[in-house]
């Protein structure tokens, strides 16, 4: 864009300066208004000429007709008289000083003054060369030519008589344009280019409303033809670049030309649409928004919770929040005014389309010119933020879905979007939907409802303040409103301490809320081993996922009649069988039978096939302090369970305030498709949550961007909201049924850390073979050390730490400090109901030559059975005691 200079205005002009600036376009403004209503009204009656020529008005004009009276007459007369119809110039050259003295504060130039003197000069003297054209004017007006007294001397007795008629009709048009550029700096070309597109534009419309009618052209076909046709009409153009920087190019190429100038494809009527208003809900059924199916014999104890009732719509608040005000249209459109204004001062004339307005933002749409580069509109965000006065600014380039450009702009009055109204739209009731998650609204209005399942996994980040924790609890609201403690089971992890505490009273807990990150560990291991146990069941029940374990079709269970008890005597303990005991005798003491050995496998009771599996939602609130924490170990647990974990009905919930890359890595956001991305504090920030930016222009108070399951595309809606008492409600409306049932085996693992890792059970080949070397030496020394192991079997430190670790995780003792590790031999289950099998056996023991078995305290009675077996038959002299334990049985040797 040239830049004009033909006015020079000072940046800080001085008072008086400025003064008579004032002063000075005020004067001109007054005189070129005079000027102009006199010829406007000049009638040549009111000439003096006339009246010295004798000329007598009409009847009917015997007043005068000028405006400004007899002196208009004579001003009127004079420019008439010197100028002709050039005399029409004067009073614009007038007003455009007076406007740039008055507003601008301009000091006119020489040049500027000497383009007006050309101008009106030349325009003089052409009227007068090419007055064959309109004869009659200057009869009309009593003047002896067209361009005056100074046009015809200049006109017939210079220009004519010198170039002759034809060349001085091409000098003086030369003049008058070179005069033209001189004073407004825009090409007289570029003005008639502008003509003709308006011409060509308004017929073909005509055509296109002809062609509409008569073959009855659906809209967009019609406007498909219009737009192949105006291009075919375009011709491309050559751009020379500009002299001097005082004037813009007289030629412009074909895509600026239309960029400016040509017609833009038909679009619809812009529409304003106010999407902030809460909708009425349609009456739904009940005052629940599901209705409880009681399931039992599931895994994780639940027992107690048969007459559980959902939570029903009462527990909410009814639309405390203030009610959202009517859009002002005025406003609306002259913030719309001022976005097209502002890109058309930068060469982009684009045609305004609907106007959308959200709870948060107000999203403004608009058809960009064909062939031009929406980047470029982009590249304008921090002039538009200005223009119209916006915090922050956001531009779609394009919207997806739409052939438009969005400017989001966030509104002056937020509206807060309540949990309630999402929880009775019908689409949450939707069956399609197995967890469905409350998040909020889209600026459209239209309710955002995701499913956990689907995503199968979710990672919500934000900065402080920005509705992260409100969204969290949502997404538990919306989950309590439809599952039962025996559907679906919660393990939460707060760092923090004081987020989740409200909901230690939940009965859907496996364990109390998990505050420690050190145990968060060792909960996270659980989960997974609670996966690979569920995988296991799943493969020998022969289904390949959780909705296919719980809907497998069941033998049907018989009800049997209710008998009356009666007591029976019991059963006589077998005979021993002495054949069997010396049997077994031998072959200990030939080293025959070993630990683990002609045992049948048995199922564990944990992995016993229940009816029915619950889903179990782990939910952690800030990922960062446990990546501080145990980095390795974390990320290897939520990569595992992220990669594998749907499938088994568990499902992962992560949060963080500080979404860099070493709390959110690579292999949990590859794990993780779905996010929310609220406020962030830099576009890095961004990056890291969404792999775009856009999160660090959000507005905060629940502004969010959601990307669901299996989409590239950026939602941005507004979050839902709800209340700490609504919570409150909620939770103490949950414990009123019963208390939470911990799973107090899981609890015991978790606060000691000792949970069992499947992946570590399995040793290679050559382990096993150096296991079996090991424990031949400690038989043979009655002890075991990581020296020992190294001496006797030239092992390195760590091939012998590892495996003293092995044998500890078997059937044998755990170390204790600086006393000798003491071994247990697993006993076959088939013997433990045998007393008298017992009691040969342990005197076998005892006879070992590489066992010793002291009589134990109270204590280590508890831990080895077959001792407190043994100690009983001691003691009771009526009857022999019987060793009630079913499994297998430990004996230290």
């Amino acid at each position: 864009m040239a830049k004009n200079d033909n006015f020079k205005r000072k940046e800080d002009p001085p008072e008086p300066d400025r003064r008579q600036s004032e002063i000075w376009g005020i004067v001109l403004l007054g005189s070129g208004l005079v000027c102009l209503l006199s010829l406007i009204s000049y009638t040549p009656f009111d000439s003096p000429v006339a009246s010295v020529l004798g000329i007598q008005a009409p009847a009917d004009q015997i007043e005068r007709q000028n405006l400004i009276g007899p002196v208009g007459a004579v001003v009127g007369a004079i420019h008439l008289l010197l100028l002709g119809g050039a005399g029409y110039l004067i009073p614009v050259a007038l007003l455009w000083f007076g406007i740039a003295k008055l507003f601008y504060h301009a000091r006119i130039s020489k040049r500027t003054l000497l383009g007006f003197s050309l101008l009106i000069l030349s325009a003089a003297s052409l009227l007068h060369v090419t007055n064959e054209y309109f004869p009659n004017w200057a009869k009309a007006y009593i003047i002896p030519s067209p361009g005056g007294l100074l046009g015809k001397g200049l006109g017939a007795y210079v220009f004519a008589l010198l170039l002759g008629k034809i060349g001085a009709i091409i000098f003086l048009a030369v003049i008058y344009l070179v005069a033209l550029i001189m004073v407004t700096g825009v090409p007289p070309l570029q003005f008639l280019r502008a003509c003709i597109a308006v011409i060509k534009d308004f017929w073909g419309k005509r055509r296109e409303k002809k062609q509409q009618k008569s073959f009855m052209l659906d809209e967009s076909t019609a406007r498909a033809q219009a737009q192949e046709r105006r291009r075919r009409e375009r011709k491309p153009t050559l751009d020379p670049e500009e002299e001097n920087g005082h004037f813009k190019p007289l030629f412009q190429t074909g895509v600026e030309q239309d960029q400016q100038f040509l017609p833009l494809v038909t679009t619809p009527v812009p529409k304003i649409i106010d999407a902030s208003a809460r909708r009425p809900v349609a009456p739904q059924p009940g005052d629940k928004p599901f209705d409880r199916k009681p399931k039992t014999d599931l895994s994780l104890s639940t027992t107690g919770f048969e007459n559980y009732e959902l939570p029903g719509f009462d527990l909410l608040d009814i639309d405390e929040t203030a009610e959202a005000p009517e859009a002002d249209k005025e406003e609306l459109l002259s913030i719309q005014r001022n976005i097209i204004e502002t890109l058309k001062s930068f060469n982009i004339d684009v045609i305004p389309g609907d106007i959308t307005r959200g709870p948060t933002i107000t999203r403004y749409e608009i058809y960009p010119p064909a062939g031009m580069r929406v980047s470029k509109i982009s590249q304008l965000e921090a002039d538009l933020a200005r223009s119209t006065c916006a915090e922050r600014i956001n531009i779609l380039a394009p919207i997806p879905g739409k052939d438009t450009v969005g400017i989001e702009i966030a509104n002056s009055t937020k509206v807060a979007v309540p949990l309630r109204e999402l929880l009775q739209d019908p689409e949450f009731r939707s069956a399609k939907k197995k967890i469905p998650l409350a998040l909020g609204k889209d600026v459209y209005g239209k309710t955002v409802i995701g499913d956990l399942a689907a995503m199968p996994h979710l990672l919500v980040a934000g900065a402080t303040g920005s509705g992260k924790s409100v969204c969290i609890n949502s997404i538990i609201a919306s989950i309590l409103f439809k599952f039962g403690p025996d559907e679906l089971r919660f393990i939460m992890v707060d760092p923090k301490v004081v987020e989740m505490q409200i909901y230690n009273k939940l009965p859907h807990l496996v364990v109390p809320v998990v505050t420690d990150p050190k145990k968060t560990v060792a909960a996270l291991k659980w989960v997974v081993n609670e996966m690979e146990k569920r995988y296991r069941i799943f493969a020998k029940v022969g289904v390949r996922n959780f909705d296919g374990y719980n809907n497998r079709p069941r033998p049907e269970k018989t009800v049997m009649a209710d008998l009356p008890f009666e007591e029976t005597e019991p059963e006589p303990e077998p005979e021993p069988d002495l054949e069997q005991i010396e049997s077994i005798a031998a072959a200990l003491e030939s080293g025959e039978l070993g630990p683990e050995e002609d045992e049948d496998e048995i199922i564990p009771d944990d992995e016993q096939l229940p009816d029915r599996f619950p889903y179990i939602v782990v939910l952690i609130d800030e990922l960062a302090d446990l990546m501080q924490t145990a980095p390795a170990d974390v990320e290897g647990c939520i990569a595992r369970i992220a990669q594998k974990a749907r499938a088994a009905g568990i499902h992962l919930i992560i949060a963080t305030q500080t979404p860099r890359a070493d709390v959110v890595t690579g292999i949990i956001k590859a794990n993780i498709p779905c996010r929310i991305a609220f406020q962030v504090s830099s576009q890095l920030d961004s990056r890291v949550i969404l792999d775009s930016k856009g999160a660090e222009k959000l507005v905060g108070k629940g502004d969010m961007l959601y990307l669901p399951p299996g989409s590239a595309k950026l939602e941005r809606s507004q979050g839902a909201f709800v209340s700490d008492a609504e919570v409150e409600r909620l939770v103490e409306h949950c414990s009123t049924f019963g208390k939470p049932n911990f799973e107090s085996d899981i609890q015991k693992a978790i606060e000691t850390g000792n949970v069992g890792d499947d992946s570590n059970d399995d040793e290679s080949d050559v382990d096993e073979e150096m296991v079996i070397k090991c424990i031949e030496v400690v038989r043979q020394e009655q002890k075991a050390s990581t020296s020992l192991l190294q001496r006797r079997l030239r092992l390195g430190y760590t091939r012998a730490a590892r495996m003293i670790d092995i044998l500890e995780q078997g059937p044998r003792s755990v170390h204790q400090g600086l006393r000798q590790r003491t071994h247990r031999l697993t006993i076959p289950s088939s013997l433990e109901k045998n007393t008298a099998a017992l009691i040969v056996l342990w005197k076998t023991l005892n006879v070992l030559p590489f066992c010793h078995f002291p009589l134990s305290s109270n204590h280590e009675l508890a831990r080895y059975p077959l001792e407190a077996a043994f100690s009983e038959l001691q003691q009771s002299a009526a009857k022999p005691a019987t060793c009630g334990r079913v499994g297998r049985t430990e004996a230290s040797f």
